[in-house]
């Protein structure tokens, strides 16, 4: 009986977003109402700033070496990642003794938010 409690008070609460969603909550921007989903591109030069401040970031953290802190962008190109398409920063640092670990590449979505960062750019 305890369960079936639980369960219901889940199920109510899962639903009711629905709910209070009501019928005014459309999906298209007609008459300059309404909800969409879709993000604003940003500038190139914005993507080179979310990146770099990621950078420091990772830094900070301890995430990556501090000979990382000083290192310019080497390359940013747009990639395909399955349906999505994303920015890719490369940063070299030549100071690594890990020849493997000599680029560091940030992920960035169209919209300017961070997706990820690795060593291999997959």
């Amino acid at each position: 009986m305890n369960t079936l409690i639980k369960t219901t008070l889940i199920a109510v609460a899962l639903t009711s977003g629905t709910i209070y969603a009501g019928s005014g909550h459309s999906h298209n921007d007609e008459g300059g109402h309404g909800h969409s989903h879709t993000q604003k591109e940003v500038s190139k030069e914005k993507i080179e700033k979310v990146a770099n401040k990621h950078l420091i970031g990772l830094v900070e953290h301890g995430k990556i070496a501090k000979s990382w802190i000083d290192t310019p962008i080497a390359n940013i190109e747009k990639k395909q990642f399955n349906h999505n398409t994303e920015w890719v920063v490369h940063f070299l640092n030549k100071e690594s003794k890990d020849e493997t670990k000599q680029t560091l590449y940030i992920f960035v979505s169209l919209s300017g938010q961070i997706t990820g960062a690795n060593h291999t750019g997959q």
